[in-house]
């Protein structure tokens, strides 16, 4: 359960190395459904596009360079938008210039990373993280077939020293794995 140790890096040939790839993203894609975490879709995205900001932004910075050429209709249409988007009635040329450099891009106030909200729901889940690392380990074994794999290199390793030494223990009141030391503004920076 700690990222210094390098119990699971093996070295791999290239081939073996593109063949796991392919294997992780379809257990990745499992974990993605599992556990309702999307890994950076749309749906999840730590930003999202405001259409009325981008809207403005275009109008504006169309008036700004073309307005001389913009046929009088299609420019009173842009001056409307800019209007509409500060909801005023009168437009000035100041106006123009911050709404073409509005930024179009809101953060997401519901975001939550994969990692974090993968790593929240195993630790509500009795052995949850030492279950998701056996999970790995067992994938690479399934999905690869290693031959050459180091004598000591086994699914379950530092699990029996983990739950002796307290890292992580049950919680028998919550009922799921605690990491000492680690709250939930550390899940932010829990690697993928």
């Amino acid at each position: 359960m700690k990222d210094h140790l390098s119990h699971d890096v093996l070295l791999l040939c290239t081939v073996c190395h593109q063949q796991t790839g392919y294997h992780d993203n379809r257990l990745r894609n499992e974990i993605v459904r599992e556990f309702n975490a999307p890994l950076g879709s749309e749906d999840n995205a730590k930003f999202l596009e405001d259409p009325a900001r981008r809207k403005a932004r275009t109008a504006a910075k169309a008036l700004l360079r073309d307005n001389n050429k913009i046929p009088a209709e299609r420019k009173l249409e842009l001056e409307t938008q800019v209007k509409e988007y500060y909801n005023t009635e009168e437009l000035t040329t100041a106006m123009l210039v911050e709404a073409a450099s509005l930024e179009t891009r809101i953060e997401n106030e519901n975001f939550v990373p994969h990692a974090e909200k993968v790593v929240r729901m195993l630790l509500e889940r009795k052995n949850g993280l030492i279950s998701f690392e056996k999970r790995w380990r067992q994938h690479f074994l399934d999905s690869m077939q290693p031959r050459f794999l180091p004598p000591l290199w086994s699914v379950d390793h530092n699990h029996g020293k983990l739950g002796r030494n307290g890292v992580v223990r049950q919680d028998n009141q919550a009922g799921g794995d605690q990491v000492e030391g680690l709250d939930k503004n550390d899940l932010q920076q829990v690697p993928p």
